[in-house]
């Protein structure tokens, strides 16, 4: 079975880096023997808004296990890597799920958020 990425509204100004971010079943991932466990991945979907200087990271955690969640992470985005290191350690947003379709619902939430001049 293909699996589809999840449909995600993007606005402008964002780019993606990858997108990995498929429609699975969190409800069916009930052990590391599932058909899918390999999309529970730390690096799911990573964009990137130059104009605003963040970073919007989606991994599961822990990666390809079935106890994990969703964990969604703004960041503001440096040129400098040790300023890049430590935002990583005190993200502007941080939200934990299971539930495909809230974190989806997030994801587009926080860009139009950080668009608009919410995270400035």
């Amino acid at each position: 079975m293909l699996l589809q990425l999840v449909p995600l509204r993007i606005p402008t100004g964002w780019t993606v880096k990858w997108n990995i971010f498929t429609e699975v079943s969190t409800e069916d991932f009930t052990d590391e023997e599932h058909v899918h466990w390999m999309e529970y991945s730390e690096d799911l979907l990573l964009l990137v808004n130059n104009n605003n200087n963040k970073i919007l990271d989606l991994g599961w955690y822990p990666e390809g296990k079935p106890q994990g969640q969703y964990t969604l992470l703004l960041i503001d985005q440096y040129d400098d890597i040790e300023q890049q290191t430590a935002a990583w350690d005190t993200p502007l947003v941080k939200f934990k799920t299971r539930d495909i379709d809230e974190v989806k619902l997030k994801i587009e939430k926080v860009l139009l958020q950080v668009n608009s001049g919410d995270f400035s």
